[in-house]
């Protein structure tokens, strides 16, 4: 049926272009009906062998086809067979581990038990170890354990000995104070990791012999190691320098030392306490400007201290001498008394008067300024009090109560803005009452010279009369 479908497109195509040869053709080469058959024919007999030849070629392709399927076929049969046997193979290899186990246990007898409190203990305890700044002395101690706890097999009795030697290697740890050699993190150039010399005092507390940093035990997230870091935030103050003096201390030698029972919690918590800086800064601007008036009132004061007592020392040498100058106050007025010496009681005393009443401003000058700026500071201290409330109201109102670190902003600058009115408060009010104090005494000194002076005048002149 191929073969005539195709016979027949093949005479209709050789007759189409024959058609349009001959009406194409000049009529004087036109070409005769039987040359067109002919013509036909051959162009009929050519597609023929091209057809067959085309359909040979598939029916040797279906057959390399097949062969090619009957391969793959006997390979997946050889498959499933060798999975086959080898799923035999597990079950008898599953069958057979289970029957050696069951003949470890029963000729194992008490001393499977023994291993499996020896997995428990060692469960327990090898955290502990882990964690403790003396694994990074003696190392390898954690790995032992674990390949025991972690083996199928029935350990040695010098296997089974690691974990009770670890455990008394770890109680002895606890009483030793030395040094040791390993890589902490953190104290080397930029914070890199450097092999540094650290100094222990049991397992609880440890820090670097060059720079003294204390170091606590760090792990991994990632891996679950366990590694040496120094704390981000040093604890500062006696703890170390107590930790100085234990390091550069001699053999034999008493001193006081720092320990952390808590292996790191509590100095770790120490570190994170605010410097005095950062309590400066915890006042922002109220307590800065706290801060400056306090500052300028102490600096007044002193001043003011040292120029009273030079001043009253300097009028206690003219009380002896009766010398008048212009060099303090008594001297001014004895230099008034000498130039009225002749005037009558009445005039020398109002002159006197107006000497000491000018020299009053003199004497107490700045003594109002200490004061305004004692009474300044605690409400200042009030105002950033208020200030630090309407913070932490308004992070309330924001972000509700849950997290309390939300409002600790605004309660420290509260309560430091008290702390530091107080503060500046305290020492005002205390350097006020001493500087009016010497300087009552002082114009208390030229009250009595003024009043001797006149009396003095009064009896010459009684002495006179009489």
């Amino acid at each position: 049926m191929f073969k005539i479908s195709s016979s027949l497109k093949a005479a209709g195509a050789s007759l189409l272009i024959g058609a349009s040869a001959i009406l194409a053709a000049p009529p004087v080469f036109a070409q005769s009906l039987s040359d067109v058959l002919a013509a036909v024919r051959r162009d009929s007999e050519q597609m023929s062998a091209a057809d067959q030849q085309r359909l040979r070629e598939f029916q040797a392709d279906r057959a390399s086809q097949a062969a090619r399927m009957t391969e793959a076929r006997n390979a997946l049969a050889a498959a499933e067979a060798r999975g086959r046997a080898l799923a035999a193979e597990f079950n008898a290899n599953e069958a057979r581990l289970s029957q050696l186990d069951q003949q470890v246990s029963e000729q194992a007898g008490d001393f499977q038990e023994l291993l499996g409190q020896f997995r428990s203990a060692a469960g327990a305890t090898m955290p502990l170890i882990a964690n403790s700044i003396a694994n990074f002395d003696y190392q390898g101690r954690v790995a032992g354990i674990a390949e025991i706890a972690e083996a199928r097999t029935l350990p040695t009795r010098a296997q089974l000995e690691r974990l009770p030697k670890a455990m008394l290697q770890e109680m002895i740890a606890q009483s030793e104070v030395k040094a040791f050699n390993a890589v902490v993190n953190g104290v080397g150039p930029n914070g890199s990791n450097a092999e540094v010399e650290v100094f222990r005092i049991g397992v609880f507390t440890a820090a670097t012999t060059a720079d003294r940093q204390f170091v606590e035990v760090g792990r991994s997230d990632t891996a679950g190691s366990t590694f040496l870091t120094a704390f981000p935030k040093q604890p500062g103050g006696t703890y170390a320098s107590t930790m100085r003096s234990l390091i550069q201390a001699g053999e034999g030698q008493l001193v006081r030392a720092p320990v952390d029972p808590s292996r790191g919690a509590l100095f770790s918590i120490l570190g994170d306490l605010p410097t005095f800086g950062e309590r400066l800064a915890q006042g922002g601007p109220v307590g800065a400007v706290i801060a400056f008036l306090a500052f300028v009132g102490i600096l007044i004061g002193l001043f003011k201290i040292f120029t009273l007592f030079t001043m009253g020392g300097a009028m206690r040498a003219t009380a002896k001498t009766k010398q008048a100058g212009t060099g303090n106050p008594l001297a001014r007025v004895f230099e008034v008394y000498e130039n009225n010496r002749n005037a009558d009681v009445e005039t020398l005393e109002l002159k006197l008067d107006e000497q000491i009443l000018r020299e009053s401003p003199r004497i107490e000058r700045l003594n109002d300024i200490i004061k305004v700026l004692a009474a300044v500071a605690p409400l200042m201290g009030l105002l950033g009090t208020v200030i630090g409330m309407i913070i932490t109201f308004t992070a309330i109102t924001i972000y509700g109560a849950g997290d309390p670190k939300l409002m600790a902003g605004g309660i420290s600058v509260a309560l430091m803005t008290t702390v530091f009115g107080l503060v500046a408060a305290i020492p005002l009010l205390l350097i006020h009452a001493v500087v009016s104090a010497m300087a009552r005494g002082n114009q208390q000194l030229l009250d009595e010279q003024a009043a001797g002076l006149v009396a003095e005048k009064m009896e010459s002149l009684q002495g006179g009369r009489a």
